[in-house]
């Protein structure tokens, strides 16, 4: 050692400490492997000859989940899209001659009833015309009733009682006019509704289109929007719809088409749909833009929850629950999903009615593995609400 040492120096101590730390590594390692990895000898408590730890796999019991039944639900195929709001009946509140207002019989949000005077025009000039054109016709009327009278003694011809007749026409035209004239100074209300903002006050000149209010019949709603026309087939007078709204964005308005447009539009390939919304509470405004969705195609068909679902590359696959002796356990089963919308998907195949499927869980179980079922698991069977989602 001491001529190593000399000749090769510290090198000589370095590999000499390496080979010793590798010969301490083997043993330990083999002392190990003696032992077994339950911390004794081969066979012992915890090594590998030891049992199954119980009916869920090594180690422990059988898993616990959640299940739910397969069952009915109410599906719809719905065509999205976008509409605005209008009145049932709306029109702008405007007089038909150029005069002052004398009053108005309304204010800002009342509602009037079909024929209500509205608005009074100041119509001194047109009484007047109205009383003379009156006077007149009263003088005209007497004439010929005198004229009739001397035709019947034979005082006088018919050419002269063709004349006052004429006349007495020609009179009674006047006043009708006259008063037509009067009646285009009072401004009446065309059906039932509520009165808009007043934008016009007593003694204010206005002419023919200046506006005055407005008058909305909102017991009903007219919502018009536009369809691809790939979706005409399944659009026709009656099929229900649901609308909602940013201002009411807790609210479902239900109601239905009314009339679908005759012609489609060639540069858009859609087709304009005006369908009708009952508003009793008047919560709807003309001009609110609305969300539509046309409910074509309602149906009851089997449907699970969509946790229950697991989608592979392959397809889609669930867990459903089956008794074997006295045991639960569950098998894997390919199913054939529909639509799917709030929550649950539509079952075409694979699942039938009445078969509990696992909802919660999923991560640990395996295919033929036995499973607990939690005693807070939901018996309940999908209700039958309306459910609704975009055409696929």
């Amino acid at each position: 050692m001491p001529a190593l040492l000399r000749k090769f120096g510290f090198a000589a101590l370095v590999v000499v400490a390496v080979v010793l730390m590798g010969a301490v590594v083997i043993a330990r390692d083999a002392f190990e492997a003696a032992k077994g990895p339950g911390g004794g000898p081969p066979g012992a408590a915890g090594g590998p000859a030891a049992g199954r730890g119980g009916p869920g796999g090594p180690g422990g019991e059988a898993p616990q989940v959640e299940t739910t039944m397969a069952a009915e639900h109410r599906f719809s195929d719905a065509i999205q899209a976008i509409g605005t709001a209008q009145a049932r009946e709306s029109i702008v509140i405007t007089p038909k001659v150029a005069d002052t207002i004398r009053r108005l019989r309304f204010d800002s949000g009342d509602r009037v009833r079909a024929g209500q005077v509205l608005v009074e025009m100041a119509n001194v000039e047109q009484q007047a015309d109205l009383a003379e054109a009156r006077a007149a016709n009263e003088a005209a009327q007497q004439e010929l009733a005198r004229f009739r009278e001397l035709f019947t003694q034979g005082f006088a011809s018919q050419a002269r009682i063709d004349q006052v007749e004429a006349a007495a026409q020609a009179a009674q035209a006047r006043v009708d006019a006259g008063g037509s004239r009067n009646a285009d100074r009072a401004i009446r209300a065309p059906f039932s509704g509520v009165m808009g903002l007043r934008t016009a006050s007593p003694g204010a000149f206005v002419r023919p289109g200046d506006p005055i209010s407005t008058l909305d019949d909102i017991s009903s709603i007219k919502l018009d929007f536009d369809v691809p026309e790939v979706y005409l087939a399944r659009l026709a007078p009656g099929v229900a719809i649901t609308a909602r709204t940013p201002a009411f964005s807790d609210v479902t308005f239900r109601g239905a088409i009314e009339t679908v447009d005759s012609r489609v539009a060639p540069a858009t390939r859609t087709v304009r749909v005006r369908a009708i919304l009952p508003n009793r509470d008047e919560r709807l405004r003309p001009g609110m833009l609305m969300t539509v969705a046309i409910e074509a195609n309602p149906r009851d068909a089997l449907a699970i929850p969509e946790t229950a679902i697991i989608d592979r590359a392959d397809g889609a696959y669930v867990f459903a629950v089956a008794s074997r002796g006295d045991m639960l356990v569950v098998d894997e089963r390919r199913v054939e999903t529909g639509q799917r919308s709030g929550g649950y998907a539509e079952i075409l195949g694979g699942v039938a009615a009445g078969d509990r499927v696992v909802v919660e869980g999923l991560q640990r179980v395996r295919p033929g593995q036995p499973v607990r079922i939690a005693a807070e698991t939901s018996e309940r069977a999908p209700d039958a609400a309306s459910s609704q989602g975009r055409t696929r």
